[in-house]
Formats: structure tokens, C-alpha cells, sequence
């Protein structure tokens, strides 16, 4: 064959190829473009944010109401984490509404968990240029860390005394209270 013969199909096929990618690629981008409006949120914390990721989830009540933004230390308070949120507009945000840090499973990745108390308050006031900020509460593993000393202070202090209890000069005597019963 005459080696001329085969180049038109070449360019058939790469053409093709170019434009299927192309396609992909739109489809791809449409996909997963950003429909709704969303407000800017911030948390300033002090608490530790392991496992929290840029671009992950927001929930309120469960809910995914939109996405982690940025994650950066606060110009404004030493030492604090500052995360930016982006939530839909349509969330019902409120002044009582305050932040957990929830995990996915076991694999260690956090996410936002926003909640309130449930009482009527007024809405919270989106503002990009000075976003409102959401108080980041303990969550369970925060708190179960916290407490973590005082809990394995009491074990101890538990084994100390059944240790005290079944001591070779007490367990005589309970087998010696044991023979005098029967």
C-alpha cells in the first residue's frame, strides 16, 4: 500500500480524538460548575482542625450546604486557625448557629458541621467584604481528649484499688469469711 493512503485517516482519527477530549473536558466543567449563590463565612479558632481539608463539605444538620474555602492562620488573633466557608444563600443561618468538626468514617478526613440550638434567632447577615464569623465548638473527640487525663486518672485510681483489694492478706481472709459461712 501506498504509505500517502493512510494519512487522511490519521487526521480523521486524531481529529476525532480532539474533538471527543474537548467534549469530555465541557462536560466535565458543566458538571461540576457552581450553580447557586453562595455567602463567605469565617471561623477563628484555637481548637485543633485535623483532618480538615480545603474543599471540604459543609453540612448544616447534615445537610451539604456548600464547602471549605481556605484554611489559614488569623492575622487578626495569634495562633488561631481561620476557615473560610462558602454556604449557600438559602442556609438557615442564624446568630445562634456555631460550628462542630465532624469526621467521615475512618478515614480521618473532617468536615464542617454547622448547628443552633434551634430557638428563633435572627438571620445571620452575610457580609464578603467583612465576613460574619461562627464560634467553632468542641466536638467529641475535643472534648473526649479533654477529659482524657481526669478518665485515666480514675481508672487508675480503680485499679489501685482493686489491686488493694484482692491482696494476698485479703484474699485469706475472704476465703477465711467463705470457709466460716459454709
Amino acid at each position: 500500500k501506498d504509505p500517502m493512503e493512510n494519512k487522511p485517516h490519521a487526521h480523521a482519527a486524531g481529529i476525532f480524538v480532539a474533538v471527543l477530549t474537548a467534549l469530555v473536558l465541557g462536560l466535565a466543567a458543566w458538571l461540576t460548575r457552581d450553580t447557586g449563590s453562595r455567602d463567605v463565612y469565617e471561623i477563628s479558632t484555637r481548637e485543633t482542625v485535623t483532618g480538615l481539608q480545603e474543599q471540604a463539605p459543609v453540612r448544616f444538620r447534615g445537610v451539604d450546604v456548600g464547602k471549605v474555602k481556605r484554611i489559614t492562620f488569623d492575622p487578626k488573633a495569634t495562633g488561631s486557625v481561620l476557615v473560610r466557608l462558602e454556604v449557600d444563600h438559602d442556609a438557615p443561618l442564624t446568630r445562634d448557629t456555631f460550628a462542630t468538626l465532624g469526621f467521615q468514617g475512618v478515614t480521618g478526613l473532617s468536615f464542617i458541621q454547622l448547628l443552633d440550638e434551634g430557638r428563633p434567632s435572627p438571620r445571620l447577615v452575610p457580609n464578603d467584604a467583612a465576613p460574619p464569623r461562627i464560634p467553632l465548638r468542641p466536638g467529641l473527640l475535643a472534648r473526649l481528649e479533654e477529659r482524657g487525663e481526669v478518665i485515666l486518672e480514675r481508672v487508675q485510681q480503680v485499679t489501685e484499688s482493686v489491686n488493694a483489694l484482692l491482696s494476698d492478706p485479703n484474699q485469706k481472709r475472704i476465703a477465711s469469711a467463705l470457709e466460716n459461712i459454709s
